[in-house]
């Protein structure tokens, strides 16, 4: 899962001026709740969101992710299930 680099955002974004997530949604119009989910993690960025972030602070698109594999969500095999009572032993039920 991509997350936003917020740390890097928010270093970038102090030599433009603006000390916080406030700031940043000001001068972005991203909104402050959407920019707290990023940096959570509960939400991936969108790539016109990346744009917007790049445009505002002169950043390369990969300054701004990076792949979390701690978010990664493993592949879930299933468990063979047991037959059922009464199944397979050669006779038709009627």
């Amino acid at each position: 899962m991509l997350r936003l680099h917020m740390a890097k955002l928010l270093v970038k974004a102090r030599e433009f001026g603006d000390e916080s997530v406030a700031d940043v949604a000001q001068r972005t119009g991203i909104s402050r709740s959407t920019l707290h989910r990023l940096a959570a993690g509960t939400k991936q960025p969108s790539l016109a969101t990346l744009w917007t972030l790049r445009d505002a602070y002169q950043l390369q698109l990969d300054m701004l992710v990076y792949d979390d594999p701690l978010t990664v969500r493993p592949t879930v095999v299933p468990r063979p299930r047991p037959a059922a009572a009464g199944a397979g032993r050669g006779r038709a039920r009627r």
